[in-house]
């Protein structure tokens, strides 16, 4: 394969290339909550400066965390609409031999 200068696009291989990355977006988001969840209940009961602390250390991971889960989205749309617009252009190639 590492010479072949071809393109293979299986329509089948992209739409399940799109839904196992949302869901592995949804696993992830439901890991993080039972994660955040847990650490929620400890940290609780931290006052000062450690609960300030961990506050901005939680703003920071949620937005990483939010990051990570849009860019997963993004992916798996980029992909679908790649697979949709590879489909249209293969109908048009048809067309032209009919």
């Amino acid at each position: 394969m590492a010479g072949d200068q071809n393109l293979r696009v299986t329509y089948g291989a992209l739409e399940q290339t799109a839904a196992d990355i949302e869901r592995a977006a949804k696993e992830l988001q439901a890991e993080l909550d039972k994660i955040w969840g847990a650490v929620k209940r400890v940290s609780e009961s931290w006052e000062g400066e450690a609960h300030q602390a961990f506050q901005a250390a939680e703003r920071q991971w949620n937005t990483r965390a939010s990051h990570i889960q849009s860019t997963l989205h993004e992916v798996s749309a980029k992909i679908r609409a790649g697979s949709s617009d590879y489909r249209a252009t293969d109908r048009k190639a048809a067309g032209f031999f009919q």
